[in-house]
């Protein structure tokens, strides 16, 4: 049957897409620019239905997590779209990032009957939303037969594409099971989540002294496609940064996917993110989030975490800066444990002063600064390097929009909410 309303599709608000431009090229070849943009934004909110619907989900909801999820929610839209106007079933199960997710779930642990319930959870959310676009793009008198065909095309490219999932699960379960990379995963993270270890023997295997003080770092690559990630030499980088730290120990490195890796140095300069700043030749792609030094198992676990919440911080500001640390961060990475209840927050608390505008921006800097100085506006006016009347003015503007009975804790709390994460918090969230 001739799909051509697939070719109709069309984003309302075309999004960037997190797949590898091949795939997006092989697909917009068949299936046109339109639909390939409806694809991009349907496959995001499939990653949300997804998170949504499996609430008893094992995985740890980590920003790495969702991203990957996205990735192939994003690349089995498109080549589901792709195989209805080309007839073949067959697109679907040979795609190759959804299948690279599947290292990326055994890495993590993830059973694979939960993977099999996150495969089915997509077909049932794409069935939806394609049952809707034919009801609106496709002839009353055509669309009976066009919804039979299109199920019957979803459903056997969708169980083709489960069964592959399968397959490939048990070949890569062999595989990093018995890899050095899969016991040095296994054992991180039992250490991480505090399952007792022999220190002695935990340090043979992982290459890597433990009664040492440890930085933990999380390096991953923003804005870069699967098939340029591949590429990227995590190990180099990370020896790099272990020379700048002044560790004199090997880092010790676990990659988690094609785009982030986990690292620990011994032994390193107690100032490692300062070090990191002031080398400032690291690749414009690479991001590094770097938790405080920490000595022992206790270090080893608590430097990692502290690194982990840097990135969540990092990520939700959409920073272009190559290194945080998390003593810049941690009042934010607090308050921002779960993103949308922190925007909920933001926007109760500041109301009208949520605006994005440059006007906005100042009002949100002064108030800042006045409860910063305990309301005295010479204080103010110093730090703002900025004339005392024009921050009366402001002030009592300030006053016009959230009335002068307010709670200042609450208020400074959102203030740095807004300053530090705008994009996450300000604006009002996805419908």
């Amino acid at each position: 049957m001739d799909h051509t309303w697939v070719r109709e599709l069309s984003a309302g608000s075309p999004e960037d897409g997190v797949t590898s431009l091949g795939t997006r090229h092989r697909a917009s070849s068949v299936i046109g620019e339109n639909a390939t943009a409806w694809a991009v934004t349907a496959g995001r909110r499939m990653a949300d239905y997804i998170l949504e619907t499996l609430v008893d989900w094992p995985g740890d909801h980590s920003d790495g997590e969702a991203e990957a999820l996205r990735r192939a929610t994003e690349a089995s839209t498109l080549d589901t779209l792709t195989a209805l106007v080309a007839g073949d079933r067959n697109v679907l199960a040979q795609s190759a990032e959804p299948l690279q997710n599947v290292s990326y779930y055994v890495r993590h642990g993830i059973p694979l009957d939960e993977v099999v319930r996150n495969v089915h959870a997509g077909q049932e959310f794409l069935t939806q939303e394609l049952l809707g676009c034919v009801e609106a793009l496709v002839p009353e008198e055509s669309r009976m037969r066009v919804v039979k065909e299109m199920t019957r095309v979803v459903i056997e490219s969708w169980s083709l594409f489960a069964r592959n999932i399968s397959v490939q699960y048990a070949d890569e379960y062999e595989r990093w099971s018995r890899s050095r990379d899969g016991v040095t995963a296994r054992l991180i993270r039992r250490i991480i989540n505090g399952v007792r270890v022999d220190r002695a023997e935990a340090a043979r295997e992982l290459g890597h002294e433990l009664d040492q003080s440890h930085a933990g770092l999380v390096l991953w690559l923003a804005g870069v496609d699967v098939d340029s990630a591949r590429a990227f030499d995590f190990g180099a980088v990370a020896r790099e940064i272990a020379a700048v730290s002044l560790s004199g120990h090997h880092p010790l490195v676990v990659m988690r996917g094609f785009s982030q890796a986990d690292v620990w140095l011994g032994s390193p300069d107690a100032a490692v993110a300062d070090r990191l700043r002031d080398h400032g030749a690291w690749p414009s792609p690479l991001r590094i989030a770097v938790g405080r030094p920490g000595s022992g198992l206790p270090g080893f676990r608590s430097t990692y975490q502290e690194a982990k919440a840097a990135q969540h911080v990092a990520r939700l500001s959409r920073t272009r800066n190559a290194v945080t640390a998390y003593e810049d961060v941690r009042l934010v990475s607090l308050l921002a444990a779960d993103a949308e209840r922190a925007g909920a927050f933001v926007r109760s608390v500041l109301g009208p002063l949520t605006a994005q505008d440059e006007r906005t921006v100042e009002l949100r800097r002064t108030l800042a600064a006045h409860i910063d100085a305990n309301g005295s506006i010479a204080l103010t006016s110093r730090a703002l390097h900025t004339h005392r009347n024009t921050v009366t003015y402001r002030l009592r503007r300030i006053d016009q929009l959230l009335g002068e009975k307010r709670n200042n804790t609450e208020l400074r709390c959102a203030l740095e909410l807004a300053a530090c994460l705008p994009s996450a918090v300000l604006a009002p969230p996805h419908p």
